[in-house]
């Protein structure tokens, strides 16, 4: 596949499975979860935003649930409370300085790692446009201890932001 369209492409399939998984988890596992039937057709949800699901939690493990949570911040909560408006501007922002990067570089491993941010990123703006806030739904805990929820766009995110660090300090050409 030419480099060309590796990153596009790869931006598409993890915006597709985001909003795939974000609509399988509201509309049907955790409505159902809430005793609330089944919820709405793909097509439909993505037409038109549904009412925000209220709180729902559905064990899987002692450490694992699939758990319902409104981020009004960034990846992990983070930054919460900064207006969806600037978020949603913002992300956008980083998104188009990341795709001119993904564009200019000629290193595979280089346009993955941007390609799973900007397809992560990309996938949270949706969310913040339709409902105002992120469909988080991955909850791991531990007693009482608890990591914030989460979802495929920010482990999209997060695993490109990883490899693109290590892709510079271990792998990337150096000047000279």
């Amino acid at each position: 596949m030419s480099l060309r369209v590796l990153g596009p492409a790869l931006v598409a399939i993890i915006l597709i499975l985001d909003q795939l998984t974000k609509w399988y988890m509201t509309e049907h596992l955790l409505r159902a979860a809430q005793g609330l039937g089944d919820g709405m057709g793909l097509v439909d949800w993505l037409v038109a935003a549904p009412e925000r699901l209220g709180d729902a939690s559905i064990p899987i493990t002692s450490f694992f649930s699939l758990t319902m949570v409104w981020n009004a911040g960034i990846s992990f909560g983070l930054l919460a409370g900064g207006g969806a408006l600037l978020l949603t501007v913002a992300s956008l922002i980083i998104a188009a300085f990341f795709a001119v990067w993904m564009w200019r570089s000629h290193e595979r491993f280089e346009i993955i790692a941007l390609a799973m941010i900007i397809g992560g990123a990309l996938g949270n703006v949706i969310d913040r446009v339709r409902f105002g806030a992120v469909v988080d739904f991955l909850l791991f805990y531990w007693g009482n201890w608890q990591f914030p929820a989460f979802n495929v766009a920010d482990s999209a995110i997060s695993v490109g932001v990883a490899a693109l660090l290590i892709h510079g300090l271990l792998f990337a050409k150096k000047p000279g």
